[in-house]
């Protein structure tokens, strides 16, 4: 199979990986609401979001988060991207035909790899929990959802 062969599945892949994470994570969403608003009709001061529900939903995601993440960590690496696309030449980013910027996969999977750092900095830390219930809250008040 030929270089671009190999980039073209893993560009699918990865595209199948985010979708499905999309569809999962919006289907648990649905079925938080839907248990919690049964709840909430048993009991009008039982909020409709809780932390316990939302973990147990997001512990069942985080093999295929993980796995969705690692392939982007890869693409970065192996500068896997879709050649067809045209990106916008701007005035800072031209550069002559034929040259590169030096390493800009390695600066690529240098920010992926803090990005994930501070992100599971922040998940240890507890801030996850209370972006979270400020989520809960926004949407539960000012939206009118629940």
């Amino acid at each position: 199979m030929s270089q671009t062969g190999r980039k073209r599945i893993f560009l699918i892949l990865q595209t199948a990986c985010c979708i499905l994470l999309a569809v999962l994570l919006a289907a648990g969403a649905v079925e938080i609401w839907t248990d919690g608003s049964a709840r909430k009709i048993l009991n009008p001061l039982a909020g409709v979001y809780t932390p316990d529900a939302v973990a147990e939903k997001l512990g069942m995601l985080l093999p295929l988060f993980l796995v969705s993440a690692l392939l982007a960590v890869l693409c970065a690496v192996f500068r896997v991207r879709d050649e067809t696309y045209e990106k916008p030449a701007g005035k800072l980013f031209r550069i002559k035909q034929g040259h590169r910027l030096k390493h800009t996969g390695l600066i690529q999977a240098v920010l992926v790899a803090a990005a994930a750092a501070l992100i599971i900095a922040g998940i240890l830390n507890g801030s996850a929990r209370d972006v979270l219930i400020k989520a809960i809250h926004i949407c539960t008040e000012c939206i009118g959802l629940g």
